[in-house]
């Protein structure tokens, strides 16, 4: 794929999964004809879907010149299985790694992340190890990420995708994370079947408000697209933000007494 970097004058930031794209488990019930493969699998077949609305919204960006920007999860290997064609700058490994329209890791803000990781390694790693006993013991598996050469995230999931075993170990991680020096600087993600500790000024807002700043300044417009309650950061950094219908985040705002003044 070549990059092709665009001056268009809206920019929208997008996350991936679940908000442009889904595997098939979230889809029940689907016309599979109606669907377009997103994603494949590491053995190369179709593994992600967009539904006919969010083929129609990658299009309608498309087709107005908008500069479509991912703001993802997923590691560089991941994202790289993603087949939509993305031109521009992209975000990867919850925003601790940004690629430039070549393909190749922003200096700058690979410099700028190894450098905050450093100081976040020994409670990065007390979390990563309290929560591999208390994972076994829950039956639950256990993994660790990197970015910028450094551990920054710890994922656990469940084989059966049972919430509630996820949930115990979600309040047993939140109460050592109230009580350690470092809490202000980590967070406590859930989406799905992930639990996840991870950095919480080293994020995808971080990211979009770096990109925004020293690359994207021209850019009179900008779009927040995600479906959770983490992407809210990102969203809020950006002039307009949209949710897809049934995502974690609409739900939560649904499900919320909000007061109207």
């Amino acid at each position: 794929m070549t990059a092709q970097p665009s001056s268009a004058d809206i920019v929208a930031f997008a996350d991936l999964d679940d908000t442009l794209f889904q595997t098939l488990r979230k889809l029940p019930g689907a016309d599979p004809t109606t669907l377009t493969p997103a994603t494949v699998n590491t053995q190369g077949e179709p593994h992600s879907y967009c539904t006919p609305a969010q083929s129609a919204l990658l299009e309608w960006l498309g087709g107005r010149g908008v500069t479509l920007i991912p703001v993802t999860g997923r590691d560089l290997t991941a994202l790289g299985r993603v087949t939509l064609p993305f031109f521009s700058w992209r975000v990867a490994d919850h925003g601790l790694s940004i690629l430039d329209p070549a393909g190749q890791l922003d200096p700058v803000w690979a410099s700028q992340v190894a450098a905050a990781l450093q100081d976040l390694q020994p409670a990065l790693s007390e979390g990563h190890s309290l929560m591999t006993e208390w994972a076994a013991a829950a039956g639950c598996r256990v993994t660790r990420h990197q970015a910028a050469g450094l551990p920054f995230m710890t994922v656990v999931k469940h084989p059966a995708a049972d919430p509630e075993p996820l949930w115990a170990l979600r309040q047993q991680w939140a109460q050592w994370l109230d009580h350690h020096p470092n809490s202000p600087s980590l967070h406590i993600i859930g989406n799905a079947n992930n639990l996840s500790l991870l950095p919480r000024t080293l994020g995808k807002r971080a990211a979009v408000e770096y990109l925004r700043t020293q690359h994207l300044a021209h850019a009179r417009l900008t779009l927040g697209l995600g479906d959770s309650v983490s992407d809210l950061g990102f969203m809020a950094a950006c002039d307009f933000a949209l949710t897809p219908q049934h995502g974690q985040l609409l739900r939560a705002v649904l499900a919320a007494d909000l007061p109207q003044q």
